[in-house]
C-alpha cells in the first residue's frame, strides 16, 4: 500500500472517529455469477479446470459446444505422474482443456485445431487468489490449422473463458512469444 493511500485512510478513519460518525458498511463489490461447468455463454466458450470441451464455430466463428470429457493433460503434471487423457479431435473440431498441479506450480491450457486455417482468439483466466477469484487477461498465441498450442501460467487457473475467434493474422502469428514453441 502507498504512503499517500495509507496516509489518507489514516485521515478518513481518524475524521469518522472524531466526528462520532457510524460509517455506513461499503457496498459489496459487484461480481459476475461463476457457473463452474464447461460450457458456450452467449459468445464464451468456458472451460473448467480437469475438463476438455470439444467444439467447432458456427458460420459467424462464434464457438458451439459438441461434447464436455474429464480427463488429464500429461504435460500439466510432472513426468510420469499422469497419463494424457485426450486425443486429437475430429477433421473440423477444436477442443480446449485446463489442467495443473501443485507439483508444477503451473496451469496449462491445450488447444487442438483441426480446422484448415491457423485461428487466434481472446482468453481469460479466473485465478484463484486465496479464497477469491479474479478474472485476469490473457494473451494466447495463435493456434496452427491441424496442430495443437500449450500455454502454461503459474498460478492456479479454476476456468478459462475463450472467445472472439477469428483467422489468425500475420501480426499474431509473427509474435516473438508465439514462435517458442507449441
Amino acid at each position: 500500500m502507498s504512503l499517500r493511500l495509507r496516509i489518507g485512510l489514516a485521515a478518513a478513519l481518524s475524521l469518522a472517529l472524531t466526528a462520532g460518525a457510524t460509517a455506513a458498511p461499503a457496498p459489496a463489490p459487484k461480481t459476475a455469477p461463476f457457473d463452474p461447468k464447461t460450457q458456450v455463454d452467449g459468445t464464451v466458450l468456458q472451460v473448467i479446470f480437469g475438463e476438455r470441451a470439444l467444439f467447432r464455430l458456427d458460420d459467424g466463428g462464434l464457438p458451439v459446444l459438441d461434447a464436455v470429457q474429464k480427463g488429464t493433460l500429461a504435460i500439466a503434471h510432472p513426468p510420469g505422474a499422469a497419463l494424457e487423457s485426450f486425443t486429437a479431435p475430429g477433421p473440423g473440431l477444436l477442443a480446449a482443456a485446463l489442467d495443473g498441479s501443485a507439483e508444477t506450480h503451473a496451469t496449462v491450457l491445450k488447444v487442438w485445431n483441426h480446422t484448415g486455417q491457423a485461428l487466434e482468439y481472446s482468453a481469460h483466466a479466473l485465478v484463484l487468489q486465496g479464497q477469491v477469484l479474479h478474472p485476469v487477461a490473457l494473451t494466447p498465441c495463435p493456434v496452427p490449422a491441424g496442430g495443437v498450442r500449450v500455454e502454461s501460467w503459474p498460478a492456479p487457473i479454476v476456468a478459462v473463458g475463450l472467445t472472439r475467434f477469428k483467422p489468425a493474422s500475420k501480426a499474431a502469428l509473427a509474435r516473438p512469444a508465439c514462435k517458442r514453441g507449441k
